[in-house]
């Protein structure tokens, strides 16, 4: 089993440090999971960032305002991997109550977010830095050094594809409880919902006075210089309002 912060030399595929039995970590890419090999971590996560709900980490996961990370990036929930032409990522890793598997999600952390955020963990944990007593310690804290044009110039992230780590196939495969926000549909150019049609039509004309909408039809409003064009479509059953 890896120890913390320490760059083993194996090509066996890294695990979770204190699982029993080993558990490996998954990096998810696309729609598949990777394994990747302990020979690729520079550094290890010494602990993992607790969240509350599936719910709560799914939100985090969905956006890259550095703001919204800052609290999970203490190079103590750090790690950081590199592929074969040197270059090297920094990722984090989850743990949520009831999922244990959550723990083996290597999350990738966006440049805009480890550049702004670590300059401010640097200073925040200045105080830390400077105990530093061993080479662990050294190593880990050495992620708040990373920078976009110094370790990974050429490519947004590293690809397991490229890097040919194993993907994770059949009974092997675990998932996680990360849970994505609803996405809000947007409405299409020259089109209008239900709310923005009333409140258009009510500037311009009151045409509901003389102009009843059919049943089972949508409706698009575009305005072209002083004229308003309103149109009925035939609505089927698997549209919706936003569809048109």
């Amino acid at each position: 089993m890896p120890n913390s912060s320490i760059v083993p030399h194996s090509d066996s595929q890294a695990v979770v440090p204190k699982t029993s039995p080993p558990k490996t970590f998954l990096l998810p890419f696309g729609k598949t999971l990777y394994t990747v090999p302990e020979s690729a971590f520079m550094s290890f996560p010494k602990r993992c960032n607790v969240m509350s709900s599936g719910q709560v980490l799914g939100q985090l996961l969905a956006t890259k305002a550095p703001e919204k990370w800052m609290d999970y990036c203490h190079p103590d929930t750090l790690c950081r991997i590199k592929g074969e032409d040197g270059s090297n990522c920094v990722y984090t890793t989850f743990s949520v109550e009831g999922a244990p598997y959550e723990k083996r999600f290597l999350r990738f952390v966006s440049a805009t977010v480890a550049e702004k955020n670590f300059e401010t963990k640097k200073k925040e944990l200045a105080d830390e830095i400077a105990a530093i007593s061993n080479e662990r310690q050294q190593i880990r804290y050495d992620v708040l050094n990373w920078k976009k044009l110094v370790d990974c110039p050429n490519r947004a992230q590293l690809s397991p594809e490229i890097e040919k780590w194993t993907p994770v196939t059949g009974s092997d495969i675990v998932k996680s409880v990360a849970v994505a926000p609803e996405s809000k549909k947007r409405t299409k150019p020259g089109q209008a919902n239900s709310n923005e049609i009333e409140a258009m039509t009510s500037e311009h004309i009151e045409f509901q006075k003389f102009i009843k909408k059919p049943r089972n039809t949508l409706c698009r409003i575009t305005e072209t210089d002083d004229v308003v064009h309103v149109v009925f479509y035939k609505k089927h059953a698997d549209e919706d309002e936003n569809d048109i």
